[in-house]
């Protein structure tokens, strides 16, 4: 009778390590179901591997002549971001992992670029048999390797754009000299608001502040960028920004506006009629 009883407690015992088992195992699947889907889908990639790159992708999406084209093109962009960085990325490794599907996994994100930069890591999608991918996501990437993870990702996705020094093909200041004829001067409390406290769109005001980023470096260099880059500011704001820089709000603006001026005063003449009032810097209102 005893054994009869010490055996269905061992059986017990058994079913609700079996149980306890099972629901580890859905709550892991739950909460990193899609991590393990991805890093078994990207194991069975073809990889592509140069000096600064490993390019990963399903091995009917590119060919290995695209793969490498695409690779030697990147080391040339990386040289170049690197440089500005004063070369401390020089041992950076950046993995980019092109996938067809892509589109999908970015669909609940807010963030609605077709990549996504996680550490050295670009996940990119891939829309045909020539990749293409915006010399941002390498900066990004290689900011990381730089200087390590920042404190804010909207300040990343800008700094990004400053050390490529361009946007969609034009010089950033050039770029946002033209917004501004359009719209007028926005201060530094509205660039960092964003729309629609100002700025008429998220692509404007991401133009803006790229070009604010580049400003802050042509007054304070690379380093003053680094502080930005690098600062825990969980929301944007004048108040946190004057204090990572150790400066007032009058000069942040004083600067701002006086490095714009310098971009409108170089338009051509034939746009500078289209109304938009300018304070001359240092008349801060």
């Amino acid at each position: 009778m005893m054994l009869s009883r010490s055996a269905e407690r061992g059986f017990a015992r058994q079913q609700g390590l079996v149980l306890l088992s099972s629901v580890a195992i859905l709550i892991a699947l739950y909460f990193f179901g899609g991590a393990l889907l991805q890093f078994a889908r990207e194991s069975f990639m073809r990889r592509n591997i140069s000096a600064h790159y490993e390019i990963l992708c399903p091995p009917w999406a590119l060919s290995l002549k695209s793969a490498t084209g695409f690779a030697s093109d990147r080391e040339i962009l990386f040289a170049r971001l690197n440089k500005k960085l004063g070369d401390a990325a020089s041992n950076a490794k950046i993995r980019i992992v092109f996938n067809p599907d892509f589109s999908k996994q970015q669909s609940s994100q807010s963030d609605m670029r077709p990549y996504s930069v996680t550490g050295t890591t670009i996940r990119s999608r891939l829309d045909g048999r020539i990749p293409v991918l915006p010399a941002s996501a390498d900066a990004e990437a290689l900011l990381h390797a730089a200087w390590g993870k920042p404190g804010n990702a909207q300040v990343a996705r800008w700094t990004a754009n400053w050390l490529v020094g361009e946007w969609r093909g034009m010089e950033i200041g050039m770029a946002a000299a033209q917004v501004e004829q359009k719209v007028g001067h926005k201060t530094i409390a509205i660039v960092l608001t964003g729309p629609p406290a100002g700025v008429p769109s998220s692509d404007d005001q991401t133009l803006l502040g790229s070009a604010w980023i580049s400003e802050v470096a042509e007054f304070g260099g690379a380093d003053a960028v680094r502080k930005l880059y690098t600062a825990s500011m969980p929301q944007l704001s004048v108040a946190e920004v004057t204090k990572t820089l150790n400066t007032t709000p009058l000069e942040l603006d004083r600067k701002w506006q006086l490095w714009m001026y310098a971009y409108l005063a170089g338009m051509p003449a034939e746009r500078s009629d289209s109304g938009m009032h300018m304070d001359m810097p240092g008349k801060m209102q």
